[in-house]
């Protein structure tokens, strides 16, 4: 995983657009691909894994918040 305090602006637009119009269960998919990727291949960070949850954080509802904030959770004890 890429921290994201070393993206640049034109990397966020550029991943935004590719995730925009997928649905809760569409990127919650790609975000466990990501995950498991990067496991198997030794760069998986929990570190990481929080700053991406409070970058996406403020941009969701309660509901969406809650629910990352579940899935994280499920990814840090798996």
């Amino acid at each position: 995983m890429r921290q994201l305090k070393n993206y640049k602006a034109t990397d966020i637009s550029a991943s935004a657009a590719k995730y925009d119009g997928m649905s809760e269960g569409e990127l919650m998919g790609e975000l466990m691909k990501n995950v498991a990727a990067a496991k198997e291949n030794g760069s998986f960070s929990a570190e990481q894994l929080d700053d991406f949850a409070q970058f996406v954080a403020p941009s969701l509802d309660e509901k969406s918040r809650n629910r990352l904030t579940e899935l994280i959770n499920a990814i840090k004890q798996g």
